[in-house]
């Protein structure tokens, strides 16, 4: 794993929290301008919000059993 990300991610969640969905939000909205040549925010702001909340959620569940079976 990548130790300086690791360390972002533990050191400042928000703004872990932050890049993940700028990073969504801009990825979306190149597929949506490829696809459809129209960006919808309601769309868009949907997308991010799922997005984000499963990927930092899968991750928090994710380090919780690497420190569980690190604790064993």
């Amino acid at each position: 794993m990548d130790m300086e990300a690791d360390d972002i991610l533990r050191e400042r969640p928000v703004l872990a929290t932050a890049a993940v969905a700028a990073v969504s939000a801009l990825a979306y909205v190149a597929v949506q301008v490829v696809l459809d040549g129209v960006v919808d925010p309601v769309e868009t702001a949907m997308f991010v919000l799922v997005f984000t909340l499963v990927y930092v959620g899968g991750n928090r569940c994710l380090r919780g059993r690497a420190a569980d079976e690190s604790a064993e």
